[in-house]
């Protein structure tokens, strides 16, 4: 083993007891671009000049190759790395404030779900307040279905002190209208809420164009009145 080679092994070590410092997480990440070349100067290079990895990362083509040591190479390889440091980095999630409405909860659907690719189900649970005490995502099948598993729905509505639900989901295309799917899932949710005496408050859909509400259309009325244990039961 060479010196050099003792050196990247000492660095994982480290890496792997999380105690590498800014410029040391830079180097190893080099690693990949330049497989047998120290790579600790370059990092130096770049941390003096961009003061941050997240600043690494934002810089362009050509302010990187403008650093001693980077070339094409490099510099493409940490202009990728930043495209899916920002495409993908976890972002600090919204959180609705105040009592639930269908009405106020709109823009904050809107703002919540716009940048989402892909097809999600969120529930919240309202305490007695009317205000949102808990979220949770459901199972994504791809990137226009998803499954909801009733046995997770069930133990999600028995949260403690909840009252009511609002489920959220998106179109990541097509229209903000409600379709046959989306009526079977409001149709079974509100027959879950009903066996566990939850209210559903409403069934809102984004899509690019709009958002639509059960509620506010008066769709959500006549579920809640059709679908129920009560009903079924011919109380």
């Amino acid at each position: 083993m060479s010196l050099h080679d003792g050196h990247r092994k000492r660095m994982y070590e480290k890496m792997t007891q999380g105690v590498l410092a800014e410029h040391e997480w830079l180097e190893v990440l080099l690693y990949n671009a330049q497989p047998r070349k120290n790579t600790n100067e370059i990092a130096h290079y770049l941390l003096n000049k961009f003061r941050s990895i997240e600043g690494v990362f934002d810089a362009s083509m050509e302010d990187l190759q403008s650093v001693p040591g980077v070339g094409l190479h490099i510099a493409s390889y940490l202009k990728c790395l930043g495209h899916f440091y920002a495409l993908y980095r976890p972002q600090k999630e919204e959180t609705f404030e105040g009592r639930f409405s269908s009405n106020a909860f709109l823009p904050f659907v809107k703002r919540t779900y716009q940048s989402i690719l892909y097809e999600v189900v969120d529930l919240y649970l309202l305490d007695a307040d009317g205000r949102v005490m808990k979220k949770q995502g459901f199972s994504i099948d791809s990137i226009c279905t998803v499954r909801i598993l009733p046995e997770a729905v069930t133990e999600f509505l028995l949260t403690k002190d909840a009252i009511g639900v609002v489920m959220v989901h998106n179109h990541p295309v097509g229209e903000a209208v409600s379709s046959e799917k989306d009526d079977t899932m409001t149709k079974n949710l509100q027959m879950l809420c009903s066996m566990h005496n939850r209210l559903l408050c409403d069934h809102i859909i984004y899509a690019p164009n709009g958002v639509y509400s059960y509620y506010l259309s008066g769709k959500l009325q006549e579920i809640s009145e059709n679908y129920s244990i009560s009903k079924v039961l011919g109380e």
